[in-house]
């Protein structure tokens, strides 16, 4: 084993790197996986779990597994969970975050990936890995989706100059600081949201109080999922879009991962019911300092008299903030959002990617200025994507 006075002094040239591609191997890292991750910068959406349960749903049988491994001495210090897929004609794959890259209608919002390393060596892991991603000689470009503005690998490429870089704004993180209570949090929100709310809450009150149920087993799990699914068609259809429960890939890779991690009790479902009415249901996930919002549902017909989904919201935060963490967080999203009247703190989020030529950056810059000037025309005459 290496000492921690010694992982403070590496540089990325003394790190050792090896890749693991085969399927059986990721299933048997399960242990050291989990033991990594707990002490270095992994959320939730960078456990095991959700990328093996990723690979086993929504690999296709021509991707290529890339998990990588950093590692000085016997010591792993850094884990970096890839893959590569091959899109329409090209002769090369394209390098992509685990967990990213499935069809819109199946996306499970994989988000806030990295590479997960020691922090004690950090900094040297990320640009030891920067510079693997670079190499090119399996890959024709690299993909890297919804990255956090101050991730460990967009530091250490934006640190290089010599690198054939593409960046594109994909929103925020929106994000609770729990610290303080309740009412600290709601003097962040304009005045007149806040007497919306507490009109809403008058009318809770009077109509018999709303009442938080929260799951307590595997079956409840999946009837309160079930529950949650026909909300959250109710609030879509609303707007005229599809539900992503109406995917059957998203329902298995779901149904998978709650099979792996109720018991360790990082998921559950939050119910809001009205006397023998449920109002809304969020469907959350948590590490050790954050509880992250994942998908909701509401009904339609309760919104403008209770806000339920505000009041699930608050009551989450509030839930959360009594066990001791640090964030809720309501994840990413482009603007307008109703998260931004939501007292958050933004953090930027982009898509990187990462070219092995200029001319592969020009390329791809030319062929999404086209395709974003089609998309424009065609939604000028009623045609969406």
């Amino acid at each position: 084993m290496v000492k921690t006075q010694e992982l403070q002094s590496v540089t990325s040239q003394d790190l050792q790197i090896s890749v693991i591609s085969d399927a059986q191997e990721f299933a048997a890292m399960t242990d050291e996986w989990r033991a990594f991750a707990a002490t270095g910068s992994a959320c939730f959406f960078m456990s095991w779990e959700w990328h093996y349960t990723w690979w086993q749903v929504y690999s296709e049988q021509s991707d290529r597994l890339y998990l990588v491994r950093f590692t000085h001495g016997d010591t792993l210090v850094g884990l970096l969970p890839l893959y590569a897929r091959r899109h329409g004609l090209s002769l090369k794959r394209t390098l992509m975050f685990l967990g990213t890259g499935e069809a819109r209608e199946d996306e499970v919002a994989t988000e806030y990936l990295d590479i997960i390393a020691h922090p004690n060596c950090s900094a040297q892991v990320a640009d030891a890995a920067v510079g693997w991603l670079s190499e090119c000689a399996e890959w024709g470009s690299v993909e890297l989706r919804y990255l956090l503005d101050d991730a460990l690998l967009v530091q250490a490429y934006r640190a290089r100059s010599d690198l054939f870089v593409h960046e594109r704004s994909v929103g925020f993180r929106y994000r609770v600081d729990l610290a303080g209570d309740e009412q600290a949090h709601m003097a962040k929100f304009s005045s007149s949201r806040r007497k919306r709310i507490e009109r809403s809450r008058r009318a809770l009150v009077k109509d018999g109080g709303l009442k938080q149920v929260s799951v307590t087993s595997h079956a409840e799990l999946s009837h309160a999922i079930s529950q949650l699914a026909q909300l959250n068609h109710e609030r879509q259809s609303d707007k005229a879009r599809k539900s992503v429960f109406a995917s059957t890939k998203f329902k298995d890779f779901h149904q998978r991962l709650v099979s792996r991690v109720f018991d360790s009790g990082t998921v559950n479902v939050h119910q809001f019911t009205l006397g023998p009415s449920l109002l809304a249901a969020v469907y959350c996930f948590y590490d050790q300092q954050t509880c992250y919002y994942y998908q909701s549902g509401f009904s339609k017909r309760a919104a403008n008299r209770y806000m339920p989904l505000t009041f699930a919201h608050l009551a989450e935060a509030q839930r959360n903030r009594e066990a001791g963490r640090k964030y809720y967080d309501l994840m990413r999203a482009e603007p307008p959002s109703y998260k931004e009247d939501f007292g958050c703190e933004s953090t930027p989020m982009l898509n990187t990617f990462i070219f092995c030529s200029h001319f592969g950056r020009a390329k791809f810059t030319l062929l999404r200025t086209v395709r974003r000037k089609l998309v424009s025309v065609l939604k000028t005459i009623g045609i969406s994507r």
